[in-house]
């Protein structure tokens, strides 16, 4: 009986180590120009693909995402320098140094290209300068409602003086108030927005675009309206010029953190994408997994 209980035991733990192996976590430190930056590489196989997060966020803001894709290829996600677990470095906290730190950690750790870069909302404009500065690099791209520049300059002509005084107010409250780090990022906003109108989007790769088609409650409080809606929506169709090739989806089910809100969306473009490169099987839906009445929609080319 006792031989039997090792015996089960021992099967535990094998069974166990080959699922941890199947995983491949491994939530670890790179150390750039003598700090500690923390990165979490999951799963096996190539391309690799890359989560960039928003202002300020942590790895954790693409988890639930990260754990179902690193099923399938091998997938990394970092805190930028001064978030999360990552100590600071004593560079201009713009998109080319953001861009420039990446492409460290990725050559410190040979993780090879290619890539298929995730990014969210800031890291959209990273992400764009990423595959401006290293094209060859870049096998495919998914925007989630991305920065886009001159946005919030539109949005503030369309308005009354005292309204944009109100609105410069909210967002140097909505700066101060964040942590240092998130500060440093948003303090850079017209700089970054002046290099992203230098960066063109590859017109030969995948690239998935998904667009929040409603705002938060707290943007709604603070002024944004149905019309304000309509010209993000636009704004994201301008990218168009640049990759005509590029699927645009808009939601109305969440706002902008579609990643959260909908992770199932996320997930499905991303495999979409992974199924284009012909890195793994085309998956048909069953009846029952298409998308309910027409809250998500593909913008007409």
């Amino acid at each position: 009986m006792k031989r039997l209980g090792v015996h089960i035991m021992s099967c535990l733990f094998i069974i166990f180590f080959a699922m941890a192996c199947k995983e491949n976590r491994s939530d670890r430190f790179v150390e750039l120009e003598g700090h500690k930056q923390h990165i979490l590489d999951m799963g096996e196989g190539s391309p690799v693909v890359i989560f960039i997060t928003g202002a300020g966020a942590d790895l954790e803001n693409f988890s639930e995402v990260q754990t179902e894709i690193a099923k399938l290829t091998r997938t990394l996600s970092y805190d930028r320098a001064g978030v999360g677990l990552s100590e600071e470095l004593n560079t201009e906290r713009t998109v080319d140094h953001f861009a420039i730190e990446l492409h460290q950690i990725l050559e410190k750790e040979k993780i090879d290209p290619p890539y298929l870069i995730v990014s969210h909302s800031l890291g959209g404009f990273i992400a764009r300068w990423f595959v401006h500065e290293y094209p060859a690099q870049v096998t495919g791209m998914v925007l989630i409602d991305p920065a886009y520049e001159g946005f919030m300059d539109t949005i503030r002509n369309t308005r009354s003086e005292e309204q944009r005084r109100k609105m410069k107010d909210m967002v140097d409250l909505g700066i101060v108030n964040k942590p240092k780090a998130s500060r440093k990022e948003l303090e850079y906003l017209k700089q970054d927005e002046e290099l992203m109108r230098s960066a063109k989007l590859p017109d030969n790769i995948p690239i998935t675009m998904l667009t929040s088609g409603r705002f938060s409650e707290q943007e709604r409080e603070a002024g944004a309206t149905a019309e304000d809606i309509a010209r993000w929506v636009k704004f994201h169709e301008r990218l168009k010029l640049q990759a005509p090739q590029m699927k645009h989806i808009v939601t109305e089910k969440s706002g902008t953190f579609i990643h959260q809100e909908e992770p199932d969306l996320v997930i499905a473009e991303i495999k979409s994408i992974l199924e284009t490169l012909q890195l793994i099987p085309a998956h048909v839906p069953e009846e029952n997994e298409l998308p309910e009445g027409d809250s998500t929609r593909i913008q007409e080319e």
